[in-house]
């Protein structure tokens, strides 16, 4: 009887031994690279958040304040697109996190946009000026694209 027992003991253990370590893989390769992406979706949320006053209102743009926008701009572009490909087939692994991460396609716009954006905060006068229209319709694209919930939308 205690041989059955320690045969049975023995395959249960081999078998909580391969559900820890597939665990841990599925969580290494697949779950930890969705979540950073997701945190880097949020990042862009702040920046947008953050930086607005740079980058939608030129008359309140100094160097200081333009040069920090567009880097925080430009480093969240970097972010996206190297999470993004961070995460082995995507377009399936993205089921992990019910659909709350856009597709590939619309991430790798929105880092574009991005990196565009950081180029409009630097002008000023009447160039921005002119400019303000091309920002708002790209602000409002990166948000439809990562699916961020306009801030204007929002009921307080």
């Amino acid at each position: 009887m205690t041989n059955i027992v320690n045969i049975f003991l023995s395959a249960l253990s081999a078998v909580i031994v391969i559900v820890i370590v597939i665990g841990q893989l599925l969580s290494k390769f697949f779950i930890e690279p969705l979540y950073e992406l997701r945190k880097s979706v949020g990042e862009v949320r702040f920046i947008l958040a953050f930086h607005a006053p740079t980058i939608h209102t030129p008359t309140g743009r100094s160097k200081e304040n333009s040069n920090a926008a567009s880097e925080a701009l430009r480093k969240s572009s970097s972010d996206l697109i190297a999470k993004l490909h961070a995460i082995p087939i995507y377009e399936k692994t993205r089921f992990l996190f019910f659909r709350a991460l856009p597709p590939r396609k619309d991430v790798e716009c929105a880092a574009v946009l991005l990196r565009g954006l950081s180029s409009y905060v630097h002008e000023d006068g009447d160039k921005a000026s002119a400019s303000i229209d091309i920002i708002n319709k790209r602000v409002e694209k990166i948000e439809r694209l990562l699916r961020l919930i306009p801030l204007e939308s929002v009921e307080c």
